[in-house]
């Protein structure tokens, strides 16, 4: 008996995915050899909340293990300990790819996208990434900036900038990255946001809009940077 597709539409999902049993199905792309080895790699080390690659099927679309849980559909209001997981998580994936060939030149393999809409959530706590379409070498400040913007959504005036500081600094002792380096690397990734050319305009706007709130709020992101 034939099992069933099931259409995957929650988080940032590419087109054209299913779940079929315990399988997910996804279109190949460009990115997708790259994808495959770093699957792989990730397996070897034994990153056992990675997605395992398992082949093509005969639709000619690559084949991974499904990962139970919950995908957010957008950003949100996430508690300490979720902003805590999710620095792991990265800091997992990190150091993985700093041991593989796969990194070139560069510090590490980047994901790419690392937010919270890219995460499966199980029992309301981060417990794998997803969606490795974006992963390239590169240095772990660009995914812990890009990643620590969008779990705290930072430049959301729903939330006080010393409220920021204190969880960035959170995510940064969690990741074991530099505390004093924190706010810049937040400042160049939204940075390159407000002028990437295959992001909409609109998503360029609020990166512009989110590193001026940034910049104006500095003193106080660190003063709550500073809040024990």
């Amino acid at each position: 008996m034939t099992e069933q597709e099931i259409q995957l539409t929650g988080g940032r999902v590419t087109a054209g995915v299913v779940r079929i049993g315990d399988t997910v199905r996804r279109p190949l792309g460009p990115h997708s050899p790259f994808v495959h080895q770093l699957l792989r790699h990730l397996e070897r080390c034994g990153v056992a909340w990675a997605p395992r690659f398992l082949g093509v099927d005969a639709e000619g679309r690559e084949i991974l293990t499904f990962i139970e849980g919950d995908v957010p559909s957008e950003l949100g209001a996430f508690s300490d300990a979720q902003l805590a997981a999710a620095a792991r998580l990265l800091k997992t994936l990190h150091d993985a790819g700093a041991d593989s060939e796969l990194k070139g030149d560069r510090e590490t393999i980047c994901h790419g996208d690392p937010g919270p809409c890219n995460t499966v959530f199980l029992n309301d706590l981060p417990v794998a990434m997803i969606d490795f379409d974006a992963a390239r070498p590169g240095f772990r400040r660009e995914d812990v900036g890009y990643a620590a913007w969008l779990w705290l959504s930072i430049g959301d005036e729903r939330f006080s900038p010393e409220a920021q500081g204190r969880r960035l600094r959170v995510f940064s002792e969690a990741y074991a990255f530099e505390l004093s380096d924190a706010i810049p690397a937040v400042l160049a990734i939204q940075a390159d946001a407000a002028i990437r050319s295959d992001w909409p305009a609109h998503v360029n706007a609020w990166a512009r809009g989110c590193r001026a709130w940034v910049e104006r709020h500095v003193v106080a992101l660190n003063a709550g940077m500073r809040t024990t």
